[in-house]
């Protein structure tokens, strides 16, 4: 039997117990509690999602440009980090099917009738170039004096190469060339070309040129002027940036005008002016724009600038203007310089969406001391390309493609997606447009006047007269229209009916005919002369090859006076490469020269007539080693 002290003890020690039990049980709840704490810490950190609202960018907002850095903002703003948490960003590589990320890095920008209003007294300077506008020089690729031709293309090392060869008949020669390489960092590409402009004197040559960076994405447009006095030993004299792609340009007296297309890229760096704005200047120094020379539409819908800038004497900057979310088609008038910018209007009706292209034309003079804005229109549907405007009599005449489509809307609780019901093609056609350039409103229309289905190809205007070519491409018919524009009020046409192949260029040509070149509906090539006859517009003379040529209209060469035309063709399977040279009888296209070239490459081949002979130079004359690659060979009845 237990004494009392000894049950006195095991009560104590059983007391013992139980307190030890509940201090480790307090000890341990307040670790779980703490583990707890920290997973719950953990989680936030590593799986709260990030947030998904535009950049701050209130610290800039003392700058002249902070409401357009607002407008880029949200134009270029794409979420970068593909992780969605800080567990994704820091532990997603060891999860991977590689276990690593690939920096691809970043990737460049993707770039009429002449009456020798460039010749000067001395007759130096010839024009060559058949311009859309007296008086308003275009670019080239080669141009020529009184004793020289002078051409622009590249060599191997990524560099431009000017050559100058001598008019000397059958002793033409490559004379001299001059190599110009780019700033470091960049290289010029032959696969978006050059173009070349002379002095009236003919001693300086100017050229624009898009330049490419090689690890940037900062793109430019060159341009260099160089001394040619002298041809065997030409000099370059300067050089001028401008930001973006190179669109086009044009000489009026010895002013340069300047469209190029800076793109801004996705969340750029508002503390780097050259990342968002355009710029004008050399490799050491390049300058904003300022605010007031940036015209900012509220309906912008890309990052995108069309800028402008008017080049003077040793390539002074005289004026820049520039345009936010503006395409790249531009036509330039005796005094002003037209751009375009193309967008969509929809017309929703349940879960169909109806969707009408128009297209905003903008007006900048360029007659007075500065760059100005005039004004802008919309039309509906879409410009072709340069030739579809033209201005006259305080008029702009604009002859557009309008493709309305039909859309169904998908919508759920994520996301939202269309797809276009109706083929883009089903309700083409073709419409003319007249309007004021004063109040810039509407003074006549000829809607809808092709037959359905039927786009623009090509566009050429002639006084009160404009040429239309319509066609269902992939049936290679058109008819080709001729519409009387003398009264306003009353608008007639008349057209040729349905017929095979379809125009890609238009030209007026000898004694009120109109040239066609483009596809014929079983040949490659169609050349067709067209003219107006008693019951509407008919055909009178057809030449068809199947050979392959190029669709600038640049790489042609017209003799209006003479009933000439002449381009490059090619059939690798026949063995043809050749400049092709024919004659306009009033009866029949009929080849008279036929010159066979080594290059194959027809978009960079020229040529022109001087005292009778023909000169050809193609891509491959400006390396040393293929000089003999410009010909000449004399025409019939016009060589001495």
């Amino acid at each position: 039997m237990k004494t009392n002290d000894q049950r006195m003890k095991e009560i104590y020690e059983r007391a013992d117990e139980k307190r030890a039990q509940k201090r480790w049980r307090v000890k341990w709840m307040g670790v779980a509690a703490c583990s707890l704490s920290l997973v719950l810490a953990l989680n936030l950190v590593l799986f709260l999602p990030y947030p998904s609202g535009l950049p701050d960018i209130s610290a800039y907002s003392g700058s002249e440009y902070y409401p357009l850095m607002q407008q880029l903002n949200a134009l270029t703003y794409r979420n970068t980090n593909t992780a969605h948490n800080n567990f994704e960003a820091w532990f997603g590589d060891l999860f991977s099917s590689n276990g690593a990320s690939e920096d691809m890095g970043a990737a460049p920008e993707s770039p009429g009738t002449s009456d020798d209003p460039g010749a000067s007294d001395d007759g130096d300077y010839n024009e060559v170039t058949d311009n859309q506008e007296a008086g308003v020089i275009e670019g080239d690729l080669f141009k020529r004096t009184s004793t020289h031709f002078f051409y622009v293309g590249f060599n191997g090392d990524s560099q431009l190469l000017l050559s100058a060869f001598t008019i000397d008949k059958e002793d033409s020669a490559c004379c001299g060339t001059l190599a110009i390489s780019a700033e470091d960092g960049y290289y010029f590409s032959s696969y978006y070309g050059a173009e070349l402009y002379l002095s009236e004197d003919g001693d300086t040559a100017t050229i624009f040129t898009p330049v490419y960076p090689y690890k940037s994405n900062k793109l430019y447009t060159a341009v260099i002027s160089a001394d040619v006095s002298d041809p065997e030993n030409m000099q370059e004299t300067g050089r001028v940036y401008v930001s973006g792609s190179y669109v086009t340009s044009r000489k009026v007296g010895e002013d340069f005008l300047l469209i190029s297309n800076f793109a801004v890229r996705s969340n750029p760096d508002f503390s780097d002016e050259s990342a968002f704005l355009p710029q004008v200047g050399t490799a050491d120094e390049m300058e904003s724009l300022p605010m007031q020379d940036i015209i900012c539409p509220d309906t912008a819908t890309a990052a995108r600038y069309t800028v402008i800038v008017r080049l003077g004497e040793g390539l002074s900057v005289d004026g820049h203007i520039a345009f936010l979310s503006y395409s790249q088609e531009a036509y330039v008038s005796a005094d002003n310089i037209f751009v375009t910018r193309s967008y969509s209007q929809a017309t929703r009706e349940g879960e169909y969406e109806r969707r009408v292209p128009y297209t905003q034309i903008a007006c900048v003079s360029y007659s007075g001391d500065r760059l100005t804005l005039k004004g802008s229109a919309d039309v509906a549907g879409t410009v072709l390309n340069q030739y579809s405007l033209d201005e006259q009599d305080n008029t702009l005449r604009v002859v557009t493609t309008v493709s309305e489509s039909n859309v169904r809307i998908y919508e759920n609780d994520s996301n939202t997606s269309a797809d276009v019901i109706t083929s883009s093609g089903t309700d083409d056609n073709a419409s003319l447009y007249v309007l004021s350039l004063d109040d810039f409103s509407l003074v006549a229309s000829l809607e809808r006047f092709a037959p359905e289905g039927e786009k623009v190809t090509s566009v050429r205007f002639e006084e009160d007269i404009v040429w239309v070519c319509t066609a269902r491409i992939w049936e290679l018919t058109d008819p080709v229209f001729r519409i009387d524009l003398s009264d306003l009020e009353n608008i007639t046409y008349t057209d040729t009916g349905t017929i095979d192949g379809y125009s890609t260029s238009l030209v007026d040509f000898t004694d009120g005919t109109l040239l066609g070149i483009g596809r014929g509906s079983d040949t490659l090539l169609k050349i067709e002369i067209y003219e107006q006859g008693e019951e509407g517009v008919v055909s009178v003379a057809v030449y068809e090859a199947d050979t392959d040529f190029s669709e600038d209209y640049k790489a042609y060469y017209i003799d209006r006076e003479n009933g000439l035309v002449g381009l490059h063709v090619y059939d690798y399977s026949e063995g043809i490469n050749e400049y092709l040279l024919l004659r306009f009888d009033g009866y029949n296209l009929v080849p008279v020269v036929e010159i066979e070239l080594t290059s194959s490459n027809c978009d960079t081949t020229r040529a022109t007539i001087v005292d009778g002979w023909l000169y050809v130079l193609t891509e491959l004359s400006c390396l040393p080693d293929y000089c003999d690659d410009y010909r000449a060979e004399p025409v019939p009845w016009l060589a001495e």
